[in-house]
């Protein structure tokens, strides 16, 4: 079956010591034509150390690319601050430049992720209705996650490369959260991703890589030869992440 497929986790730039198959933007749409990947979420690394330049690198690829790459945003908590905006200026600017995604990094820029210390920022995401990605080490605790998501209830919460050991977490968050997402490109309990999708449907799954540092084929496998029908599985390759894009409210 020809998939049309969103990445919805990939990042240019130099990744600290890690050599990466490439860190520019052809670079990366060389490697979404080798696995057909039709097109990709992509930050630039650039803004985990400045916002503003790793922000503007990171459209100004998506802008160049035809199509194939939207933008993804980094933001930090200190709204009114010396890094971001205050937050009437950060939410026009987000409206005016659309980014796909934010993503947060609040163990690496250190802030906890919750109403107290980072609540100007979250009402802003509540706001626009916005998806915001974790990376593995990043994502709030299991703990926190569930009230999180409540007091937020329009800020879709995406766990990229959520892996084998944490099902018994996966489960409970897609049964009873309606804004908690899955990235299931490496989701190799045996038979999770069937089990899922035959007690809760597909609609919580998303697709990520994880480009440069890891590369397509095994996230790609997990979802083509997992036993779903093809509809679910186009889902999870591309109409899951559609359906949440068509749900930022930029106006």
């Amino acid at each position: 079956m020809d998939w049309k497929i969103t990445d919805i986790n990939t990042g240019i730039g130099c990744v600290a010591g890690i050599r990466t198959r490439f860190e520019d933007a052809a670079g990366l749409i060389s490697a979404m034509d080798t696995y057909r990947i039709s097109n990709a979420v992509v930050f630039h690394t650039d803004a985990l150390r400045d916002v503003h330049r790793g922000n503007a690198l990171a459209a100004e690829a998506a802008q160049a690319s035809g199509g194939r790459l939207s933008s993804c945003y980094v933001l930090r908590s200190d709204i009114g601050g010396s890094e971001m905006p205050a937050a009437d200026v950060l939410l026009a600017q987000l409206r005016s430049e659309k980014p796909a995604a934010v993503k947060l990094y609040p163990n690496a820029h250190r802030y906890i992720l919750n109403e107290f210390y980072a609540g100007e920022l979250l009402d802003v995401l509540n706001e626009l209705h916005m998806p915001v990605l974790f990376d593995s080490d990043q994502k709030p605790s299991y703990e926190s996650l569930p009230d999180l998501a409540k007091r937020y209830p329009n800020i879709k919460f995406i766990m990229l490369r959520q892996a084998i050991c944490e099902s018994r977490y996966a489960r409970p968050l897609i049964e009873k959260l309606d804004n908690v997402f899955i990235d299931a490109g490496i989701m190799i309990d045996t038979c999770f991703i069937e089990e899922l999708v035959n007690k809760f449907g597909s609609s919580k799954l998303l697709f990520g890589s994880g480009m440069p540092v890891y590369m397509p084929a095994g996230a790609l496998g997990m979802i083509v030869y997992s036993r779903i029908s093809d509809d679910d599985k186009q889902a999870i390759f591309s109409g899951n992440w559609n359906r949440i894009q068509e749900e930022i409210k930029w106006a």
